[in-house]
């Protein structure tokens, strides 16, 4: 008799602990922008009551995890594309309070309908990992284009760079490669170029100035200007 009562005492803590749900690994299906909430796919299966074993339905409306603060005002954002995989975690409470502020009289704790989803854990590893371990560095990429935040302090930028504002520089600068600005560029250090430059704001230097490369400041050439005088007996020179 004890046999058969702690046996369905075991079945009747199963079917419970079967409806609760915690942490499931699933796919994007499609992602909305606008509203950031995606439908998603889970993985696996679950058990019905009759033992049938089924795969997990589709679950729209998910809201997908951000990385902001601020009041919105900092932000980190990324695309999120069909295919994509995510880690869900299913809320103790329904979602609609903090969706829209209104009371729900639902009672759906750890449902499927209350999936939050964050985007980043994929099955497949990632290499750029390893670089990072191997670095000891910080590093943000998109499809080549690569930031890396290096633990002495220095900063690697891989690609094309645009600034729009002012650049200001406290320290040495050296320029190996063109460099093209439409703004003013301050340099309190020195300048070190061997690249072409050209500048189409004011450019103020508190130290040297060396030009490898064609240097041009408002339509002059640093390497190939010369010094003129309206003045009798003054000789003009070339760069120096």
């Amino acid at each position: 008799m004890m046999q058969e009562f702690t046996q369905e005492m075991k079945n009747l803590m199963m079917d419970t602990i079967r409806d609760i749900h915690t942490v499931i690994p699933a796919k994007i299906e499609s992602f909305d922008p606008d509203r950031c909430v995606a439908s998603v796919l889970p993985y696996g299966k679950f058990k019905k009551p009759d033992g049938m074993m089924m795969d997990y339905p589709k679950i729209s409306d998910v809201p997908v995890y951000v990385m902001q603060s601020g009041g919105q005002s900092a932000t980190i954002a990324f695309p999120v594309k069909s295919g994509d995989e995510c880690l869900l975690l299913f809320s103790e409470q329904t979602l609609d309070t903090w969706r829209t502020g209104a009371k729900s009289d639902t009672d759906l704790r750890f449902d499927l309908s209350n999936a939050v989803a964050i985007v980043g854990m994929f099955s497949k590893p990632n290499p750029l990992m390893k670089t990072a371990v191997e670095k000891d560095a910080v590093i943000i990429d998109r499809n080549g284009t690569r930031i890396t935040l290096l633990p002495s302090g220095g900063v690697e930028i891989i690609g094309d760079t645009t600034i729009k504002g002012n650049l200001t520089v406290t320290e040495e600068t050296n320029l190996n490669g063109p460099v093209t600005t439409g703004n003013d560029l301050n340099v309190s250090g020195n300048l070190n170029s061997s690249g072409s430059e050209m500048l189409a704001g004011n450019l103020v230097i508190s130290g040297n100035i060396t030009a490898g490369g064609a240097g041009t400041i408002g339509g002059m050439n640093m390497n190939t200007h010369t010094h003129t005088s309206s003045e009798a007996g003054y000789q003009t020179s070339g760069p120096n």
